[in-house]
């Protein structure tokens, strides 16, 4: 999960963690470590749509809560985070526009970031977090 509490003020985003937003919106998953980036990381998306997203990596009921059909990591929509727009995220956290969800399993994100590590559709500049 996202923003998991360090202190009275402080939260860490880690590795795995996962969240939605808005209503109906796509599981987004932490795939890199901000801890050994100045505190940015990538996230990358679930989707239903295998064209959209390709089939470098399908995901299956079970192997995360939130999952209830076949889906797909979307490499081609990952997205680079800075530390600034995660406090943007945790304060939507705090509002409910984004919710934070169950963090993924280690054998999930290692399924994930071995995809991504050989997939064409993940920015290239992304692979150096991973």
């Amino acid at each position: 999960m996202l923003c998991w509490a360090l202190g009275a003020d402080s939260v860490a985003t880690q590795r795995g963690d996962s969240f939605v937003i808005g209503q109906g919106g796509h599981l987004w998953i932490v795939i890199s470590d901000p801890s050994q980036h100045n505190g940015e990381y990538i996230i990358v998306n679930l989707t239903t749509d295998e064209f959209r997203a390709g089939k470098d990596c399908e995901v299956n009921p079970g192997e995360h809560q939130w999952i209830t059909d076949k889906c797909f990591v979307s490499f081609g929509d990952a997205r680079k985070v800075t530390s600034a727009e995660d406090a943007q995220i945790a304060a939507h956290m705090a509002t409910k526009a984004i919710r934070k969800q169950f963090p993924v399993t280690g054998a999930l994100l290692k399924k994930i970031l071995t995809a991504a590590k050989k997939s064409k559709a993940i920015p290239p500049a992304f692979v150096s977090y991973l």
